[in-house]
């Protein structure tokens, strides 16, 4: 059997899958009296769903090596401490999804799947420390909803993104998204698929992130730059560094012209 490690953002997966076994009632007021629960009152349908899609990845896929890793406090984080405001947008987790976290890493544990966490970090940092770690030695695949991981694409390193466009980004490319066995709603990336998605290197998803800010995570973009602009800009020039480089040394007017033969309508000094 040839190797294959899965790397899996056990929070992502934990919100998906509760939302999506949530019963409509809940979702529409709140009651509480139609979710999955034990006959002590333990809320388990994201428990449930998880389990079972891992289980069919598990028997679809055939990964030797398993590791789920996990958010802990966002209060903790060291990007808090740098930064007051980073995901201050985010609202309180519901106590019945809350919950399940931990039972959710119980149920793991039992499935003999290794489990990881650092109050200082997130589950991406993890992921995608051991995704470089491990890459070079084995195929490596990661399974989220953060666009984010979309950073550690490479040949050795694929992203299966959840997303709702998923579908159709693959009927775009004549994919039959069932032979690649992964669950539905999540959308395979490779170097090539993440270019022809976005128009740059999957590398520069660090600096098309730092350009134009990330509203999920409440951080700001630069001033007059959006999602237009952002992809032309680092086609031409690569990084964030080398766009400020070349806006600190050359005379606003050329620059101004010269970016709108990059197709830049309005220009971002």
């Amino acid at each position: 059997m040839s190797k294959k490690l899965l790397l899996i953002d056990g929070s992502s997966m934990l919100v998906t899958c509760f939302y999506g076994n949530a019963h409509f009632l809940y979702q529409k007021t709140g009651d509480t009296s139609k979710l999955m629960q034990t006959k002590d009152g333990v809320f388990t349908n994201g428990v449930y769903t998880m389990a079972k899609t891992l289980l069919n990845i598990i028997k679809k896929q055939k990964p030797t090596h398993i590791a789920v890793a996990w958010d802990v406090n966002r209060e903790s984080l060291v990007r808090r401490q740098k930064y007051e405001a980073y995901k201050a947008n985010r609202a309180e987790t519901k106590p019945e999804l809350g919950e399940q976290f931990g039972t959710m890493q119980l149920v793991l544990k039992a499935m003999n799947i290794p489990t990881f966490n650092l109050i200082s970090h997130e589950a991406d940092d993890i992921i995608g420390t051991f995704a470089k770690k491990f890459e070079q030695d084995i195929p490596t695949y990661v399974m989220t909803k953060d666009q984010d991981a979309l950073q550690l694409i490479t040949e050795n390193t694929r992203v299966w993104l959840g997303t709702k466009s998923a579908e159709k980004m693959y009927g775009e490319r004549g994919i039959d998204h069932k032979t690649l066995n992964i669950p539905d709603g999540f959308f395979e990336f490779t170097p090539l698929t993440f270019q022809e998605e976005y128009g740059i290197q999957p590398i520069q998803m660090i600096d098309k992130k730092a350009v134009e800010g990330d509203s999920s995570d409440n951080i700001p973009g630069v001033r007059g730059v959006g999602p237009t602009a952002v992809v032309p800009l680092l086609q031409e020039y690569g990084t964030l560094e080398e766009i400020y480089e070349v806006i600190e040394n050359n005379p606003e007017k050329e620059l101004k012209e010269f970016f709108k033969t990059l197709g830049i309508k309005q220009s971002p000094i």
